[in-house]
């Protein structure tokens, strides 16, 4: 055994549990095995009051203590633990002493803590949960007093104290060992006792009860005993025989400090383990529970013996569930095991010990195996919901099986939640489920989620033919309409459009005149999709028509239709102007029916002249229809008419100017080349000029004709043009001519530029001699120039 003698601080001052206090109890003690064998004592009293001091000299510590000719302030801070083997009394010195454990609790009513009394109180209810004896040192002129000698921090600590041991059956007592210091006996001891008494237990009398306890008395709980100490600076030698006196009353075993009732039956690393859950639980303020040898020993075996059968469950469990197991196989697996691990694992052993213990130990086993069949319920009810929902998907789009999108659905959905029944039914049977509905509402619900998925993605599908036969069957026809217009030309264009969207919805038209798309969606569905379809459509024909009608493209409708009234007559053939006048008589024509065509295209409206306008209704937003705000409903508003009046207003006065120039910078073209043929024709030269050209020239004609040279290289170019033409070879002759220009000409360059340089170092050479003749002289005017 360690003869150690310091001290180390338990709790600290920041209400701290040391967590090495087990490590101090093995140095202190070493190998030896004292098992209950050990007494724990505390001191509790005022701040400088002596405390440390006491227990120093009484117990052999080495606590610090004030040096009172300093300065007198706070020495202990916190709770300190002291290890002694040692009582200073006045029996032999080798009698045997069993081992103390000292707290010197820190001092009440500092100054350092001010009116913070919040850890004092905890601290005596924490000596008072863990103490045997609990040492209250006061002085003798502080009995009588209520602040002085700490009775309003007693009563405190009592009322807590009572509150939380009040209902243990084998309840905690403790010996309060009043030490009055500097006693002169000049009141005796058993009138200050009797006062000391009277106090306590009308303050007991005073205390706020809990329910249960009203009937409890002050010695139910602590067991008073009273010393005197004579005064340590004017009587030590008194004061040193008293604290052998005090001394003997710890050694002798016949003294009542040291009851079994006292003690807490619990080893020292036990007891470590305890004070460190009663500080725990004092300062989170809970109730403390002391059980029992006899329960401790009950949930221990207990916990043994549930642990062994879940780990059996668990090894079992492992081998003997798998996801190939349908419904019926998993449940009845399931409760195998179950009845296995409780029934037989478990009960037969643990049954022995505390009914309490042994049910509650129970209870929690049947937890955790809960809740491993409840995670493996889950698990399956998971397979099984994916499973049913792709054989539902599958079913909902089997293209083999006739009629409307709904019934499929219907059907499907009928079949998938009778498999997910049939299989969750045996868990019900076997008690496994306490009820099926909460999985039967979330299949439930899942399907309904699937269910809307595909019925969205159904009329998704709809919309998307929708706007692919937009495209398809109502683009070209637009486009050609807008291409050769007509006056009426609007008119021709709504009738396209209005037969195509009335076509595209006459068969979800059902006796009622409503849209059904018979995907089995609500009324608010079908409409929206039928709003969408309308508006998309409108949106298509807005698109198409804005982004055909460019400027430049209705300039090349204009001068097409310029061209057909210009160029050919009635009959589609081509016309030849006599004069002058005829070509102005078309031109005029041309130009007004190609105007009157522009005038029809900019604005889109119907022969009665009457605008068309995209209906109000699809320019409004996929909101829920509520009012327009305040502040933003007149911006809405104006929006949409801006959309509407844009879709109507293809070209705008600016454009048409744009579009007016453009085409007249056309027409003047034309017309001046058509007054230039009617001139050429009528300027042209006279015949008679060809038949003396001819007489003139027979001679040589008929000398070049007769000539073979000229005949063979006439039939050689006839031959070759001709094949040429035939295959259609002109262009890329005409490429190769061109490229061969191109080489020839670079050739040509780099001849020409080789000869330059060629002639440079003649040139030199010539210069050279004259030079060196005249090397003296100066250099001429033009030497000087070069």
């Amino acid at each position: 055994m360690s003869d150690l003698k310091e001290a180390i601080q338990l709790i600290d001052e920041n209400k701290q549990f040391n967590p090495s206090t087990l490590n101090y109890f093995t140095k202190c003690l070493g190998d030896k095995n004292v098992g209950v064998k050990y007494h724990v004592i505390s001191v509790f009293g005022s701040q400088s009051s002596g405390k440390s001091t006491l227990l120093n000299k009484l117990f052999d510590t080495k606590f610090d203590t004030m040096d009172a000719q300093v300065k007198r302030q706070q020495t202990t801070r916190g709770i300190w633990l002291s290890h002694s083997a040692n009582i200073y009394s006045s029996g032999a010195a080798n009698q045997s002493i069993p081992d103390f454990f000292v707290l010197d609790v820190e001092g009440s009513d500092g100054a350092e803590r001010g009116e913070d009394q919040d850890f004092e109180r905890k601290a005596a209810l924490f000596a008072l949960s863990v103490s045997e004896v609990l040492i209250v040192n006061m002085w003798e002129n502080q009995v009588g007093l209520y602040q002085g000698n700490n009775m309003g921090l007693l009563k405190t600590v009592f009322e807590v104290n009572l509150s939380l041991f009040g209902k243990n059956e084998n309840r905690h007592k403790v010996a309060l060992l009043f030490v009055i210091r500097d006693f002169t006996g000049q009141t005796p001891l058993e009138s200050l006792e009797a006062s000391l008494v009277l106090e306590l237990e009308k303050m007991w009398s005073q205390l706020s009860k809990p329910e249960g306890c009203e009937d409890t008395s002050f010695h139910d709980f602590f067991v008073p005993n009273f010393f005197g100490l004579g005064h340590k600076v004017f009587q030590p030698e008194q004061f040193d025989n008293d604290v052998k006196s005090l001394g003997d009353l710890f050694v002798d075993q016949d003294a009542s400090f040291f009851k079994d009732e006292y003690h807490t039956h619990l080893p020292l690393d036990g007891w470590s383990l305890y004070a460190e859950n009663c500080w725990e639980q004092i300062e989170n303020n809970k109730d403390l529970d002391l059980p029992t040898q006899q329960i401790l020993v009950a949930r221990f075996k207990t916990d043994e013996i549930a642990a062994a059968a879940y780990n059996k469950f668990l090894n079992d469990y492992q081998s003997q569930v798998t996801d190939s197991l349908d419904g019926k196989e998993l449940a009845t697996v399931l409760k195998t095991l179950q009845s296995t691990c409780i029934d037989v694992d478990y009960d037969p052993f643990a049954s022995r010990y505390a009914k309490k213990v042994y049910e509650e130990r129970r209870d929690d086993l049947i937890k955790q195996l809960n809740t491993i069949i409840d995670e493996t319920i889950t698990n399956f009810v998971t397979r099984t919901t994916s499973s049913l929902i792709e054989t539902f998907h599958k079913n909902a789009r089997d293209r083999s099986l006739k009629g409307p999108f709904k019934l499929k659905i219907q059907s499907a959905l009928e079949k998938a939640s009778r498999t997910f029944k049939t299989n969750l039914a045996p868990f019900s049977e076997l008690e496994l489920l306490s009820s099926m509905d909460a999985y039967i509402s979330k299949f439930e619900a899942r399907v309904n989620t699937e269910v809307a998925d595909l019925q969205e993605r159904e009329l998704n599908a709809i919309v998307a033919r929708f706007n692919k036969g937009l495209t398809i069957k109502l683009k070209d026809t637009i486009l050609h309409l807008l291409a050769k217009p007509t006056i009426n030309v609007w008119d021709d264009v709504m009738k396209e459009f209005t037969s195509f969207l009335d076509g595209s919805l006459k068969k979800y038209t059902n006796e009622d005149g409503k849209i059904d798309f018979q995907t089995g969606a609500t009324t608010d569905a079908n409409d929206k999709t039928e709003h969408t379809l309308k508006r998309n459509a409108w949106s298509f024909l807005d698109h198409t028509v804005h982004g055909y009608l460019t400027e430049d493209n209705v300039v090349d409708i204009m001068r097409n239709v310029f061209n057909d009234k210009f160029r050919y007559d009635d009959d589609g053939m081509p016309k030849f102007w006599k004069n002058e006048a005829e070509v102005d008589a078309s031109y005029r024509l041309a130009k007004s029916q190609a105007l009157s065509v522009l005038d029809a295209l900019a604005i889109v409206k119907n022969k009665d002249n009457v605008e068309i306008l995209i209906p109000e209704a699809l320019l409004e937003s996929d909101g829920d229809g509520s009012d327009y705000e305040e502040n933003g409903g007149q911006e809405e508003e104006e929006a949409g008419l801006y959309h509407q009046q844009r879709f109507s207003h293809v070209l705008s006065a600016l454009q048409k100017d744009k579009i007016i120039t453009k085409f007249k910078q056309f027409t003047d073209l034309v017309i001046i080349e058509a007054k230039r043929s009617i001139v050429n024709t009528t300027e042209r030269i006279p015949l008679y000029m060809y038949a003396l050209v001819v007489a003139l020239g027979w001679g040589r004609i008929i000398t070049i004709l007769r000539n073979p040279a000229t005949i063979i290289l006439s039939i050689i170019v006839l031959a070759g043009a001709y094949f040429v033409h035939k295959l259609n070879l002109w262009g890329p002759l005409l490429q190769f001519a061109n490229q061969a220009t191109g080489q020839a000409t670079a050739v040509l360059k780099q001849t020409v530029r080789s000869l330059v340089v060629d002639e440079e170092p003649k040139r030199k050479i010539l210069v050279e001699p004259h030079e060196s003749e005249g090397v003296d002289k100066e250099p001429s005017k033009n030497d000087q120039h070069l």
